[in-house]
């Protein structure tokens, strides 16, 4: 416990001053927590103090650090040698997918394909940090309208850690050569994601006697892959029946998963988030369990600190699908700022990659530009600070990236508006030190004679006065805020670079790509 300036006792982890409890375990509790700031979080902490549990815990922090998915929950700040350690994330105020189908029912085949593609994204972030989840089932999986968000890596497996041999997880979820304590692989992940969206169809697990019985019943059903598919429907075979195949080998890679589901969705061109996707008694229980929190939030806000300014919980916008390195991760740290020059010359890149369900069939050296997100603001950069822009900030000039990293206020005078681009295209690059898919805005004559003076007036200013923020003036989303070097007179912008195609796909689309 400590003591802040006003004599209420309040308990704190680092920076964080605990709001309340979430949830208690025999190992651990999830307490909400506000940072200096008021960003609110979820702050993980250890109860045991075995040396046994340190190592575990620490091996947790280090394995969730190394995730930085659109579809998982980011981690903010950990400690893991405190004298009580602690992790704290992302705070995502969803229901989670077991709770949902108890209170509201199953899923249609459109929802189904939606939720799939996005917990499929998930685990391609996972696995592309070389990490198994192992765990993913209906209880580990939030959803926020936005889209879903996997949760919990405390048995996470590494692919350089050598222990292997573990009957670990949900077994009701859990893959045959989970069960049978074999070393999982990426394709154990696969097996659970279909065995979720099972869940989601028919409102039980896909073995026999829905999960039911013993513990030792349910690991042999599990081990010899005792499967009761009864009940899924026909338009949901094709999505849910390859990922429970016995042989692993035959699973289909999340990559093929998120193709599959995509041809679905692409029906519906129009639809973006999951009111336009999940029923309507889905929509109601996940906003009111949001409103709901967010009244909580400002409850515990004003118990602790009487005279602390109240914030509410902010929407769970999509996280950046970048791996960026926190504490001893052995993941690079991307550079952070996109630098132009004249000659379109790109040193490096900060970018809040924009989750967008729109298809996307462009490929490399395709153009086309349709209607963006929303208007396209390109402004002057004022100041810039890290997380998420506080209450306070000026209204109408803040704005947050998606991945919650960096705010910038941008200055109170003229900019550009953009509806529409001339061309919008990503191609892939692999020269002059780059290695990665970039994404590139065409300007017609008008707008590239405006973006030519802005790119003059910002170059040779110190930093962040030299940026320009590229924004969506509609849901004061950040894209990028690139420093100028000197001024720009060629219509071609490179907005990003040194992406991977799913994160080109997502700002291409926002910027307009068809």
């Amino acid at each position: 416990m400590e003591t802040e300036g006003w004599g209420m006792p309040v308990e704190r982890f680092g920076p964080y001053v605990v709001l309340e409890e979430l949830a208690s375990g025999g190992m651990g509790r999830v307490l909400l927590a506000r940072s200096p700031g008021g960003r609110t979080v979820a702050v993980k902490t250890l109860l045991a103090d075995s040396a046994d549990d340190r190592r575990r815990f620490a091996r947790e922090v280090r394995i969730a650090q190394r995730v930085r998915g659109i579809y998982t929950a980011s981690v903010i700040e950990a400690d893991a040698e405190a004298a009580v350690p602690w992790m704290a994330t992302e705070y995502i105020p969803a229901p989670s997918l077991r709770d949902l189908v108890e209170s509201c029912g199953v899923l249609g085949a459109d929802a189904l394909h939606w939720i799939a593609a996005g917990i499929a994204e998930a685990l391609l972030s996972i696995h592309g940090a070389e990490l198994v989840h192992r765990d993913i089932k209906p209880s580990n999986v939030l959803l926020p309208v936005e889209g879903p968000r996997v949760i919990d890596f405390g048995i996470s497996q590494a692919h350089d850690v050598t222990r292997t041999q573990a009957a670990l997880g949900t077994v009701a979820y859990a893959s045959p050569e989970q069960a049978r304590g074999e070393p999982t692989t990426a394709a154990s992940d696969v097996f659970s994601l279909g065995a979720t969206l099972f869940h989601l169809a028919v409102g039980r697990a896909p073995y026999r006697d829905g999960g039911a019985g013993s513990a030792l019943e349910q690991l042999v059903r599990t081990a010899a892959g005792e499967l009761d598919v009864t009940g899924l429907p026909g338009d949901l075979e094709e999505l849910i029946l390859p990922c429970l195949r016995f042989d692993a080998a035959a699973r289909p890679a999340p990559e093929q998963i998120v193709a599959r589901a995509q041809e679905r969705l692409e029906e519906r061109p129009g639809a973006r988030s999951g009111k336009d996707w999940l029923p309507g008694n889905w929509t109601e229980a996940i906003e009111g369990h949001r409103t709901q929190r967010t009244h909580a939030v400002r409850e515990a806000r004003r118990r602790v600190e009487p005279d602390a300014r109240i914030q509410p919980v902010q929407p769970s916008r999509p996280t950046a699908h970048l791996i960026t390195a926190q504490g001893t991760s052995p993941v690079t740290r991307r550079p952070r700022n996109l630098v132009l020059a004249a000659g379109g010359a790109v040193v490096a890149f900060a970018v809040g990659a924009l989750l967008v369900l729109r298809p996307w069939t462009a490929e490399a050296g395709a153009g086309g530009a349709g209607e963006p997100d929303g208007p396209v603001g390109i402004l002057p950069v004022l100041s810039e600070s890290p997380g998420v822009c506080p209450a306070d900030s000026p209204e109408g000039r803040s704005w947050t990236s998606d991945d919650r990293q960096t705010c910038v206020v941008t200055a109170d005078e003229e900019g550009l508006t953009l509806r529409q681009f001339k061309s919008v295209r990503a191609f892939y690059q692999s020269e002059n030190g780059l290695h990665g898919w970039t994404v590139e805005v065409t300007l017609d004559d008008g707008a590239r004679a405006a973006f030519s003076r802005l790119t003059e007036k910002a170059a040779g200013q110190p930093q962040p006065r030299n940026e320009l923020a590229f924004v969506i003036q509609d849901s004061g989303r950040l894209l990028a805020n690139p420093a100028i070097l000197e001024k720009i007179t060629g219509p071609k912008v490179p907005v990003a670079l040194n992406l991977k195609r799913n994160e080109a796909r997502f700002i291409a689309q926002a910027l307009g790509a068809r």
